[in-house]
């Protein structure tokens, strides 16, 4: 097998497995909806490095919850049931009515603005604190932008990015 064929055959059973996890919490996702008598539609995306599922037409805020608290909580609940039935690390991702696509793109913008002005002033500037994948995101933003460092500190829940100017 060549390397590009073993390549191919990696990201394919990655994603076979990213498939049956998003299977798994979407199952979870709609028992929850069940059992809390709310409407909604379960939409599943599956991309190289992470599955999404994202809760459509609820109707209520009670799944965002204050700042996304009862979200964050349902993204841990799911997050335990597909790692006990797989047993393995889950990388799927809890999105209801677009909150956390909304929050990300305010956090990339909020990172752009730090980048600037590290570049502008050589000080260094802290993000707020963000989970693991958002902070992720931020260093990928970061690093694709040039002339600036990111690294996170902290522990969590309070961990987030620091861009600093690079060298």
């Amino acid at each position: 097998m060549t390397d590009v064929q073993e390549a191919e055959s990696d990201e394919r059973t990655t994603m076979e497995l990213l498939d049956e996890d998003a299977d798994l919490a979407a199952d979870f996702v709609e028992g929850l909806l069940d059992i809390l008598d709310l409407p909604g539609d379960i939409d599943i995306e599956v991309q190289p490095d992470q599955a999404t599922v994202t809760v459509q037409e609820v109707g209520s805020g009670l799944l965002i919850g204050r700042r996304g608290a009862t979200l964050d909580a349902l993204q841990e609940l799911v997050r335990c049931s597909v790692q006990r039935q797989t047993e393995r690390r889950s990388h799927v991702r809890v999105d209801v009515e677009g909150y956390r696509s909304r929050q990300l793109e305010k956090l990339r913008e909020r990172c752009r603005e730090a980048i600037a002005e590290v570049r502008e002033t050589l000080e260094p500037v802290k993000l707020e604190p963000m989970d693991a994948y958002e902070r992720k995101m931020m260093h990928n933003l970061a690093a694709a932008a040039g002339g600036v460092t990111s690294a996170s500190e902290g522990a969590e829940p309070r961990r987030r990015v620091v861009i600093r100017p690079e060298g």
